[in-house]
């Protein structure tokens, strides 16, 4: 959470600072957290407080700095994102829709590409959930 702050808070001296952002237009923070930063996860408590955090953060950043940076959150499968150590997706509240958590290089990374476009430019504060289908309700 520390690391999110100072990276917020970098862009937002430079925003404060005047600073016009690249050609393409306003600066863009995409923020990827597990899913159990939105249900929780017995035994991942810090990590689950951590990615709410950073949810208010992106919720904030967005209010604050309004044209000047968009923000949003990615929210994937914490198989994704953990070597292991992390929480499993029994924790979920079904069985993937489509049979599994995703590849990080043909799934995750068009989706921030997309949360990082200028024409996705609406979405700022809000949080895309791409993990299969394991967080719908069953």
């Amino acid at each position: 959470m520390v690391e999110a702050i100072g990276v917020a808070r970098a862009v937002g001296n430079l925003v404060d600072l005047g600073d016009p952002g690249p050609e393409s237009g306003p600066r863009r923070l995409v923020w990827i957290l597990p899913t159990t930063a939105l249900g929780g996860s017995a035994g991942f408590v810090g990590v689950s407080a951590a990615g709410e955090g950073i949810r208010a953060l992106a919720k904030g950043a967005a209010r604050q700095w309004g044209s000047s940076c968009t923000t949003a959150v990615l929210a994937v499968s914490p198989t994704l994102l953990f070597d292991g150590s992390g929480p499993p997706d029994e924790g979920s509240l079904s069985p993937p829709a489509l049979g599994g958590p995703g590849d990080v290089t043909t799934d995750v990374a068009s989706l921030v590409d997309l949360l990082a476009d200028p024409r996705s430019r609406f979405a700022t504060g809000g949080t895309l959930v791409a993990d299969g289908g394991s967080w719908m309700a069953p």
